[in-house]
């Protein structure tokens, strides 16, 4: 059994672990949801009845998967019967691979299609379409229970779209191929199919565990769902997340409610709250909380509770001199409130204002260092196996990364086993050693790569060319970030092609952190800058439900900061030709009655 230090949990906490039953978990920020979740995982672990059994964790992201396994490993807690991961990695490897005979369309095997390898598809797809004129970024599609569903909120493309989207599943189809989207929809038909595979599943899953459950799609609760259901009672669920985060709702993420859980499962759900926010000073809660769209009680409970925070709201700077402000907010925070830099975020709406702003501030500030967008050297597609490796390989072989790096050598040889490789001689430990003793002097990302690569296989002797799924993910690897470093030396960045830069992908990062709001959900820092919050940006001027996503939009912006938060809605920005006056600031701050700083 799994005991912790008194103190170590507070009685909310506690309560929610010690819970028999089903439980959702509605935490507010800053009040211990990660610590709440690894304990509850390590509690279950230590209760399981058979070696078979396995507890399952579904995760929004793999660095939240990587977080939280970490945490629970350094608990003391034997992990080999966890399994955690994104519900796409849990379908994969769960349902697709033991199961897809059962599928008339994976019957005689599949692939998973790589990032870029759809990209490229959609591209050559989306040149056949003209009026109106579709890019890849218009042609993302959400899987249901019963089709697929155009992503793009904007209906004058959809015709276009479509054609693209019919066109791209009919090829993955002939190419016995599957989308990353499609492993969903695959996986959903094949329980439904084949009720038994629920069955089994459950008998294997004592504890299923679901975290960020307010960005859950619906085909995402009918795959977790029929499994618990299909144990009667057996699988237990613990669902944990907060409705007023529910950010990703045109990706189609929504908080299911209680009572539909209840129906969908057969299995009675006790509701219980995290409220005690450790994070923030009880001004940054006060001002969030009136962005609340669903009704919790937050309670300022941690060492900065009494924290002299400022809070500003600028909206006469011109967005021609935006980089001037936040340098300003940068400096003033740096300088006279004495923040780390690796402990400020600037954050906006949108990718697209954020690289130039980043190269930019690296020019105006250039004594520090920032960690922003298009930063990193090659393409980050996890799902590549050549990724997978490249994070050993470029990872130093440090004591405090051994058994991350020993996880990481366990996917590879899975992958390769699965690919078709004879890895029988070959542990984890034995991958290790041979990507630690590699010297190769090389001044070259991809060339260092490439030689490291090569000898990796030379010494396992597997020849890449014989397993076509190694030599397509080998060439979409390097030609995706060809791609993506001929981008990044045309706006300027000439030394991204150094095993230095390489090298710091994996690292943790250091310097100023530049994101978007949805990108910067999850973390927290001591300075949040926002940027860009715009009528028509927040809300998106696309989004039926803009006014209420807007609210939530700024809630997980303003719950990010400890204790200092500076909002930006620059003048002069136009969405359009026709709008002279440029866009106004989000109405929801116009409307708030709060008492600003000035700086």
């Amino acid at each position: 059994m799994f005991i912790w230090e008194k103190g170590a949990l507070n009685e909310e906490q506690e309560a929610a672990i010690f819970e028999k039953e089903s439980t959702l978990i509605i935490a507010c920020p800053g009040s211990g949801k990660t610590r709440t979740l690894t304990y509850k995982i390590a509690y279950e672990l230590g209760r399981l009845q058979s070696k078979k059994h396995f507890v399952i964790a579904i995760t929004y992201t793999n660095a939240a998967a990587d977080e939280i396994r970490d945490r629970v490993e350094l608990l003391g807690v034997d992990i080999s019967q966890l399994w955690i991961g994104t519900i796409h990695s849990f379908c994969n490897e769960w349902i697709l691979r033991p199961y897809s005979l059962y599928l008339e369309e994976l019957k005689n095997g599949f692939k998973i299609l790589n990032s870029h390898d759809s990209q490229k598809i959609i591209e050559e797809l989306c040149k056949n379409e003209k009026d109106p004129p579709i890019t890849y970024y218009d042609c993302q599609f959400i899987a249901t229970t019963v089709d697929y569903r155009i992503g793009s909120l904007d209906t004058r493309k959809h015709y276009s779209i479509g054609n693209v989207l019919r066109e791209y599943i009919k090829i993955l189809k002939d190419n016995r191929q599957v989308d990353y989207e499609q492993i969903l929809f695959y996986s959903y038909q094949i329980l439904k199919s084949r009720p038994v595979i629920s069955e089994i599943l459950s008998n294997i899953f004592p504890f299923i565990m679901i975290d960020e459950y307010q960005d859950t799609k619906d085909i995402q609760y009918q795959i977790i769902f029929s499994i618990a259901k299909a144990g009667k009672s057996k699988t237990k669920l613990f669902i944990v997340g907060d409705p007023n985060q529910s950010i990703f709702e045109t990706l189609g993420g929504f908080p299911m409610q209680r009572d539909q859980m209840e129906e969908l499962t057969n299995l009675k759900f006790t509701e219980r709250h995290l409220g005690s926010n450790y994070r923030s000073s009880a001004l940054i809660i006060r001002y969030f909380d009136y962005f609340k769209t669903y009704p919790n009680i937050i309670s300022a409970k941690g060492k900065l509770a009494d924290f002299q925070s400022k809070i500003t709201f600028n909206y006469t700077t011109n967005y021609s001199v935006i980089e001037d402000e936040i340098a300003r907010l940068i400096l003033y925070n740096i300088k006279e409130k004495g923040i780390s830099p690796n402990e400020i975020c600037i954050a906006a709406p949108q990718w697209v204002h954020l690289a130039s702003l980043t190269r930019k501030l690296m020019v105006r500030l250039p004594d520090y260092n920032f960690d922003g967008p298009g930063m990193a050297p090659f393409a980050r597609d996890i799902d590549n196996f050549w990724f997978k490796l490249s994070r050993i390989v470029l990872t130093e072989p440090a004591p405090n990364m051994y058994i991350r790096r020993l996880r990481w050598a366990k996917e590879v040889l899975n992958e390769l086993n699965f690919a078709g490789c004879n890895t029988e001689e070959t542990t984890n430990r034995d991958l290790l050693k041979i990507c630690n003793s590699l010297e190769i002097d090389e001044e070259e990302g991809m060339a260092y790569l490439i030689k490291a690569f090569n000898e990796i296989m030379d010494q396992m002797r597997i020849k890449i060319s014989y397993y076509s799924s190694l030599q397509e993910h080998y060439n979409s690897f390097f030609e995706s970030s060809e791609r993506r470093m001929k981008m990044l030396v045309d706006a300027g960045n000439d030394s991204v092609n150094t095993i230095t830069n390489f090298k710091k992908v994996f690292k943790p990062r250091e310097g100023i952190k530049i994101s978007t709001i949805h990108g910067v959900k999850g973390t927290e820092y001591d300075t949040i800058i926002g940027f860009g919050l715009l009528q028509n940006w927040v809300p998106h001027f696309q989004d039926p439900n803009g006014l209420v996503n807007s609210k939530k939009m700024l809630y997980v912006l303003a719950s990010r900061a400890r204790k200092y938060l500076h909002l930006v809605s620059e003048s002069g920005r136009q969405i359009n030709r026709y709008n002279p006056y440029g866009l106004l600031p989000t109405s929801h701050l116009l409307e708030y009655e709060f008492e600003y700083c000035e700086l």
